[in-house]
């Protein structure tokens, strides 16, 4: 068994890997000494720096790591990466759970892109793999790359605010947390190549077929020619957005007052921003698919126009009807 101590460390990188602790549990409010995590390891450089972190910060925070790898099934290559996480958890003793899914079948079942698909799949088996060890949060490397293209992808999209300021830092619902996400990918890779550490890379991050591959090759390095500190700019509108979302999730529940799938008639004199909050708060406690702007208020229309019986639909086979009493929402049968 091979232990990375962060005492070994150049200053410069002990430091990051302790400003990677400050972040999560300053920034994103998570307790972490004590717990046990799993950490979605792919192999990639990404996850392996993630992996490699947190292997340094276990022995100050105690904490218990298990590695989770899943193979889609859609690269032949794949098997030989989890045989690389296998060696590598394995050297520095961390345990490791492994699976793999057929994503292109999955995908034509459920009439969902390979994408989707795999992203649903991944956070099934990231979920399983927590519960079977008692977790307490699942970690995955999304870094401010990562986050940057989420925003464009969600500004293409027409999403609303606040979650066109990125992906959350944490999910509670989903005991995800994404420690990385103040973290340029250059970084890390700079990280990994000083302690001699290599990683995999995956070819499939170049198919153009991929939305976000499209943007991460062609939209954001234009954003970063016109502006280099793009990342940084993407960051600070994420800072806006989380405390954005924190006070509302405050307010909003107070109004619903424990009501998880229905809002009543007497919010509807509430001010339009504050409806068509409620409306996209409930929509999103109902698991994943990220609610449009356009057709929250073509609901919140519909509502206040008192259109009974009338019905609109929401990613994630999520429906929401107007009734006499308000809006009830729920799945598609």
């Amino acid at each position: 068994m091979t232990t990375w101590r962060l005492q070994d460390l150049p200053p410069k990188w002990a430091h990051f890997c302790l400003g990677i602790e400050r972040f999560v549990t300053k920034e994103l409010n998570v307790r972490l000494q004590d717990t046990t995590l799993v950490i979605a390891y792919s192999t990639g450089v990404d996850s392996t720096a993630l992996l490699y972190i947190f292997h340094m910060l276990a022995p100050r925070l105690h904490l218990r790591l298990v590695g989770a790898n899943l193979d889609h099934g859609l690269r032949p290559e794949a098997a030989r990466e989890q045989q690389i996480a296998r060696q590598t958890c394995s050297q520095l003793g961390i345990p490791l759970e492994c699976a793999r899914r057929d994503i292109a079948s999955l995908a034509r079942q459920q009439s969902l892109g390979l994408e989707e698909t795999g992203r649903l799949e991944r956070y099934r088996f990231l979920e399983a793999v927590r519960a079977k060890h008692n977790a307490d949060f699942i970690l995955t490397a999304h870094q401010a790359d990562d986050l940057a293209e989420d925003v464009l992808m969600r500004l293409i999209r027409g999403v609303g605010w606040p979650g066109l300021a990125g992906m959350a830092g944490v999910d509670q619902d989903r005991h995800l947390v994404r420690p990385l996400l103040q973290t340029p990918k250059q970084v890390l890779e700079q990280f990994l190549t000083h302690l001699g550490i290599t990683w995999e890379k995956d070819a499939s991050n170049a198919d153009p077929s991929f939305l976000r591959n499209r943007v991460r090759s062609t939209i954001l390095p234009l954003f970063l020619q016109e502006n280099p500190g793009f990342l940084k700019t993407v960051y600070q509108l994420w800072q806006c957005g989380q405390a954005d979302r924190s006070f509302w999730d405050q307010r909003l529940a107070q109004h619903l007052q424990g009501r998880k799938q229905y809002i009543p008639s007497s919010l509807a004199g509430l001010d339009k921003a504050e409806r068509c909050r409620l409306i996209k708060h409930v929509l999103e406690s109902m698991g994943p698919g990220q609610p449009l702007a356009e057709s929250i208020s073509r609901l919140d229309a519909l509502w206040q126009n008192r259109a009974t019986g009338k019905t609109v639909q929401f990613p994630g086979d999520k429906t929401a009807t107007i009734t006499r009493d308000g809006i009830e929402f729920s799945w598609k049968p």
